[in-house]
């Protein structure tokens, strides 16, 4: 956690480019930097330190060489300069406005740089995360939640990626709310390209956040420390379809390190993207059944959140009723929501009935349908009726053959 032995808390306007120096070389984590505070006391003092003083700092030997290159290569009052007419702002651990949650994490990053705004201390924060290569199923459940948090004016924070990352963020900006991208490269450099238009929406409707200076390239092993970086702006996390052997697991490990509340989103046994989420379920996290039911959850676990100004607020210790919490019966009463049928009548309507959020073909249905007892329209049948469906805009074709509810 943040504190006096490891940073400064405060540093003067005249200091700043010599504190940009030492965030201007893509570290992971921290690395040396607590140890060089520790030793010489400010900025100035390490940017003014010989070069073989600072490769022999006491101690455990660290790797030095990365920002003295950028000390003798680049003029840093020139470099800090052109930065802050970049448009891009810099947010250190010792600033008014560096979040309250991330400064209260073991080991906080010494600055985080942003387009756009940091997530506001005074408000409920959610992380969302999730498959890159998610089914329907994911997406909907992604795009109801990230509703859900946009109308009640909760941050969203994420990671920008493909799959429920996105999904998520661009619901809950559609719906007037926040959200927050967290990256594994610099902040001027949009990852998955893909996602550029989402991009450029976060910069004016929330923030787009990196602890990488600008011009840092993604490569995977910038995503852990990202990772930790999106747990540690929320008060909850919800997972949202994941494989056993999945990246955003890493995210929940860190979560739980920091003291957030897990949720996972249920899935069918067998399935690939489920066994991540029913994973978390078997050890102990919170089923995540709905946006009305998660939303009545998180505001009973988090009265304080209006008192997040207090530094020492967010660190409360909470006592929550376990069996006959108001969360409790919630959960106990859940039987999930009655499906409201589309204007359509006749064999579209049954075939209609046989879909679902997981992609089914003609010939699932049909045997179906043939096991039932009832009579079928035949393969062929079925798979104009489906088209006719996707047409009219009740069904999705979402690869060939293969269909699922809309």
């Amino acid at each position: 956690m943040y504190s006096n032995d490891n940073f400064f808390a405060h540093v003067d306007e005249s200091e700043r480019p010599y504190a940009f120096w030492l965030v201007s070389v893509p570290w992971i984590g921290n690395g040396p930097l607590p140890r060089l505070f520790n030793y010489y006391g400010s900025p100035k003092e390490i940017f003014d330190a010989p070069d073989e003083k600072l490769r022999n700092l006491p101690g455990r030997k660290i790797n030095i060489e990365p920002l003295l290159k950028y000390r003798k290569e680049n003029d840093i009052f020139k470099k800090y300069d052109e930065f802050q007419r970049s448009g891009m702002k810099l947010s250190f651990v010792f600033d008014n406005d560096y979040p309250i949650r991330l400064k209260n994490i073991p080991d906080p990053p010494y600055a985080v740089f942003y387009y756009g705004d940091l997530p506001e201390n005074n408000k409920l924060s959610v992380a969302v995360i999730g498959a890159r290569q998610c089914s329907e199923y994911g997406r909907r459940i992604a795009r109801e939640l990230g509703r859900e948090l946009g109308k009640n004016d909760i941050n969203l924070i994420s990671g920008m990626a493909a799959g429920i990352d996105g999904t998520s963020q661009m619901a809950a900006i559609s719906s007037n709310g926040k959200s927050y991208a967290v990256l594994g490269s610099g902040a001027d450099i949009c990852y998955p390209e893909s996602n550029h238009g989402l991009y450029e929406d976060l910069k004016t409707r929330g923030g787009v956040i990196s602890s990488y200076p600008p011009g840092t390239k993604a490569v995977s092993g910038y995503f852990p420390p990202r990772n930790r970086i999106v747990s540690g702006l929320s008060d909850a996390v919800v997972v949202i379809e994941a494989r056993s052997r999945s990246g955003t697991l890493i995210t929940v490990d860190m979560a739980l390190e920091q003291g957030r509340d897990i949720y996972a989103a249920p899935g069918r046994l067998g399935d690939e993207l489920s066994a991540g989420c029913n994973g978390l379920i078997g050890h102990g996290a919170r089923v995540y059944l709905s946006p009305e039911i998660f939303m009545q959850d998180l505001l009973e676990d988090h009265p304080d959140v209006f008192e997040l100004c207090n530094e020492n607020a967010i660190n409360k210790e909470r006592v929550i009723p376990v069996y006959n919490s108001d969360a409790d019966v919630r959960h106990r009463n859940y039987h999930g929501k009655k499906e409201k049928m589309p204007d359509i009548s006749g064999e579209h309507l049954e075939i209609y009935k046989y879909l679902s959020l997981y992609p089914k073909s003609a010939e699932d249905i049909d045997r179906e349908i043939t096991e039932s007892g009832k009579d079928t329209p035949g393969e062929t049948g079925i798979c104009l009726i489906l088209m006719e469906l996707t047409l009219e805009g009740h069904a999705m074709q979402i690869s060939p053959g293969y269909y699922v509810k809309k």
